[in-house]
């Protein structure tokens, strides 16, 4: 797994009888599943996992799993070079509506105002291959997603950069294809980053076995409870705004563009994101500091409770080397929660900003891409600084 989306994909796919327990590691790339094997078997459980485009093993509970670097680097090697291919034909575009136009500030830049943006036909036929080289890594996971009736965030760029094609918008279409690649390999360096971040500390890469008893935090089943809404409520209003503005004014393609921007923001990556990798970097900067902490859950525990004592801490499922750590859990985990809470604002702030700006048509297809990017960046590294503890 790359990104949330995979995550709740695989959730999706899992969501049958005999399935025990989902124990997902975002920064690790993988899931942990129990499961009943009177119910369910091994096999059935690949079967599944195969479906939506990934892979699974089976492994022991309690098993070190490792990772599979030769798979792994294949597939990134592969987006990378998809990505330059939809980057180079959308320069060629460029250029060639550059040669053709008034000026180049509207061949760069174009009016996405403007359904009616003229591109000369060697630049159209470029932007189309563009988006097509850009968009082709995705297809097979936005069909998957689409077979288990999910919109997440490949499904709808598909969506958005099509449908700019469609309204004669093939710049923006290129545009949001190219930059949405980028993203996709932006957001695999941030956790990759945040992997090797942790692999130096621990003296291995975050490859775990089964933890019956580790515990998610609150907040971080909050946030997947809010973006399992999210998605579909911000989709719906997405339809609202191509059909209800344009029964006043009869704009059609100014508001089905503007509606395109809103399932670009529909899908809550860095929200998702924000959570997972703040805590995992926070377990381990502790352990690091012989603080063992099992989970998201008794950190945030630790982080709300007003004058903690050895025993509180004990109790709650944390085991400290020596009494004199306690400060230090105490300090850590608020710190954490801060972290958490910062990343949340940061995620839904961005979020929100934009949605106003694609109404009020101040916001182009391909800035909401950036956007939607840039906040899932920011909160993984923001995540990362738990790595320095503090004394």
């Amino acid at each position: 797994m790359d990104c949330a989306d995979e995550a709740a994909l695989v959730r999706h796919a899992l969501a049958r009888p005999g399935i025990l327990s989902l124990n997902f590691d975002l920064v690790g790339r993988r899931v942990d599943v129990t499961y009943d094997a009177q119910v369910i078997q091994p096999p059935a459980i690949l079967d599944a996992v195969a479906s939506t485009g990934l892979t699974a093993h089976t492994h022991a509970a309690g098993d070190h799993v490792g990772d599979d670097h030769v798979q792994h680097h294949h597939h990134h090697d592969a987006a990378k070079w998809w990505a330059i291919a939809s980057g180079v034909l959308l320069a060629i575009g460029w250029i060639a509506d550059g040669v053709y136009s008034d000026s180049w500030i509207e061949a760069v830049f174009g009016n996405h105002g403007d359904a009616g943006h003229w591109h000369h036909p060697s630049a159209a036929v470029a932007y189309a291959a563009s988006a097509v080289t850009g968009l082709w890594p995705m297809l097979p996971r936005a069909v998957a997603s689409l077979r288990f009736r999910r919109l997440d965030m490949h499904v709808l760029v598909c969506v958005s950069a099509i449908g700019a094609g469609a309204i004669g918008q093939w710049a923006e279409a290129a545009t949001v294809a190219f930059l949405f690649a980028l993203a996709h390999l932006m957001e695999a360096w941030s956790i990759e980053r945040a992997r090797h971040a942790v692999a130096t500390l621990v003296g291995h890469e975050p490859g775990w076995g089964a933890d019956g008893g580790h515990e998610v935090a609150p907040v971080e089943s909050w946030v997947e409870r809010f973006a399992a809404v999210y998605t579909p409520v911000v989709t719906f209003l997405a339809l609202a705004v191509a059909l209800v503005p344009a029964l006043v004014d009869g704009q059609w393609s100014v508001w089905f563009y503007r509606a395109l921007i809103f399932l670009v923001l529909a899908c809550p990556c860095a929200l998702v994101i924000s959570t997972p990798v703040t805590v995992v970097a926070a377990l381990t900067s502790a352990a690091r500091r012989g603080v063992l902490i099992k989970g998201g859950a008794p950190l945030e525990r630790v982080a709300l409770i007003e004058s903690p004592t050895l025993q509180h801490v004990r109790e709650l499922g944390v085991v400290l080397a020596r009494e004199e750590e306690l400060a230090f859990l105490v300090n850590h985990s608020r710190r954490t929660l801060r972290v958490i809470r910062q990343n949340v604002a940061i995620a839904l702030a961005t979020k929100f900003a934009f949605l106003v700006s694609a109404v009020m048509g101040a916001a182009p297809l391909w800035l909401a891409v950036v956007a939607d990017t840039g906040a899932t960046v920011v909160v993984t590294l923001n995540g990362l600084r738990l790595l320095r503890t503090k004394a």
